[in-house]
């Protein structure tokens, strides 16, 4: 059944990963002259000709260029979305709000820290016509909290924001966490209450892994950079355990050190992403173990969401490192630096 239900959209999906740029790209993206090389580069890409033929790169700046790669990401969403039945369509939704909840970031991220409004917008203009009920040029345009969260009004964003904005402490850190935290909620909540047989059993492996990554990165950073204590430590967890138990986040949370913190994030599921690390780099940890985590579930449950969720998670990161490049590029970092950041 599950074939008859994907066979169409997973060959879409395997026409499209096609079109991936490869650890090659990246190579020679790393090692460009600036911004404009980048962007003639990626004009010859499949993936990114439509979004940027009609462009010069001489002009671009720096907001426009970002724009214009996110764009492609939300193309490929769109062209899976079309592709996709009804009960296809039940999972993108759910999964739309994480463009919602980056959206909201960078507006709370202008507001607090210049003042100003993000008039660019356009990226994302199109795709939330068509998915969203966040107006956005109300959204975009705001000036202050109040204006943010007024605009928010018919979205259950309004609740969340207000919350926090009511609260004693309203730092980024503290609207983007909110954010984060009703994120991955609903959404698992969609995996478990929307979903059907194989593709809530596919989506709940790559959510489940997403959660608990999150988990053992705050927790790491809280240790390692901010000296949490444990009671400031379990405020930041997402309260689902996929495999990571109750004791192990109590044992991490209360940690000694970061030392020891390392010991016990070992003994978990994930330990041999981490294990005979002097120094992780705990992120680049926790990406490999996704990746590893969605290339097994594509093996396994090709006919399933999963193959939505595979590409879309693969696209999203590889515009995070195109972003990444150029930000390298137009800073003058050395080649091998920037390969570093890539890698």
């Amino acid at each position: 059944m599950s074939l008859f239900r994907y066979s169409g959209l997973s060959a879409k999906v395997r026409a499209m990963s096609g079109k991936l740029l490869s650890q090659e790209d990246f190579l020679r993206l790393g090692s460009m002259s600036g911004v404009p090389e980048v962007i003639a580069y990626l004009k010859k890409k499949p993936s990114y000709e439509a979004v940027l033929e009609k462009e010069d790169e001489r002009s671009l700046h720096r907001g426009q260029a970002e724009g214009l790669i996110m764009q492609s990401l939300f193309v490929d969403f769109s062209r899976l979305y079309r592709f996709s039945s009804l009960e296809q369509r039940r999972f993108l939704n759910g999964y739309f709000s994480r463009y919602e909840i980056s959206f909201l970031k960078a507006v709370i991220r202008s507001i607090l820290t210049r003042g100003e409004p993000l008039t660019e917008t356009e990226e994302y203009r199109e795709i939330f016509e068509r998915h969203s009920a966040i107006s956005l040029k109300q959204a975009g345009s705001a000036d202050s909290m109040e204006a943010l969260i007024a605009a928010l009004s018919g979205t259950p964003y309004k609740k969340v924001l207000s919350d926090v904005y009511g609260s004693a402490s309203r730092e980024l850190f503290d609207y983007e966490l909110a954010l984060d935290l009703f994120f991955f909620s609903e959404y698992w909540k969609m995996v478990k209450k929307g979903l059907k047989d194989g593709d809530q059993e596919a989506i709940a492996r790559s959510a489940g892994a997403q959660i608990d990554a999150v988990n053992l990165t705050w927790i790491y950073r809280a240790k390692k950079y901010y000296g949490m204590s444990a009671a400031q430590i379990y405020a930041l967890i997402v309260p689902i355990h996929y495999r990571l138990t109750r004791e192990q986040i109590r044992r991490m949370a209360e940690a000694a050190d970061v030392h020891e913190l390392l010991e016990i994030m070992e003994t978990t599921k994930y330990g041999r992403y981490i294990e005979g690390e002097d120094a992780p780099k705990l992120e680049r940890c926790m990406d490999a173990m996704q990746e590893a985590v969605h290339a097994a579930l594509l093996r396994k449950k090709p006919y399933s969401a999963a193959c939505l969720d595979v590409y879309l998670y693969r696209k999203e990161r590889e515009v995070h490192r195109v972003i990444t490049a150029m930000e390298c590029v137009r800073y003058g970092l050395p080649a091998e630096k920037i390969r570093e950041y890539l890698a």
